[in-house]
């Protein structure tokens, strides 16, 4: 048996056009599946995230609920100041370092309600784990 080579994160949208809108406009991630009450989208290399259409699905949680989906970027600062003033999301706060953890990030809530997590790694040690050099 090999082990896996993917992966991909769903979480379930009762409004999927504004799903759509906030993954592949806002965010920028590209559009690798439609379904119609399913898309993908391309986080980087083999990680994913997709929106289902609730009722749809196996998904059987309430859409915005149950599930925190982190984002690594490079740049953290850089995304909070794309992102403080985009009218279709509620970012929560600006970004800052997380307490006992070598992370610095921000959150926010994407139309369905999820919260988002952008986030960088504060040391090398923690980043070359998930493939780059540190903040």
């Amino acid at each position: 048996m090999s082990g896996p080579y993917a992966s991909i994160t769903f979480l379930t949208y009762e409004d999927m056009a504004a799903g759509d809108h906030f993954y592949r406009d806002v965010l920028g991630l590209p559009l690798v599946e439609d379904q119609g009450w399913a898309k993908v989208y391309r986080v980087c290399d083999a990680a994913n995230v997709g929106i289902v259409q609730a009722g749809c699905s196996s998904v059987d949680k309430l859409a915005g609920s149950g599930c925190l989906l982190s984002i690594v970027v490079e740049d953290v600062d850089a995304w909070y100041s794309k992102l403080r003033d985009e009218p279709s999301i509620e970012v929560l706060g600006p970004p800052t370092i997380v307490a006992d953890s070598p992370v610095y990030s921000f959150f926010l809530r994407d139309p369905a309600g999820y919260r988002i997590e952008i986030q960088a790694f504060t040391d090398s040690d923690t980043a070359a784990l998930f493939g780059r050099s540190g903040f």
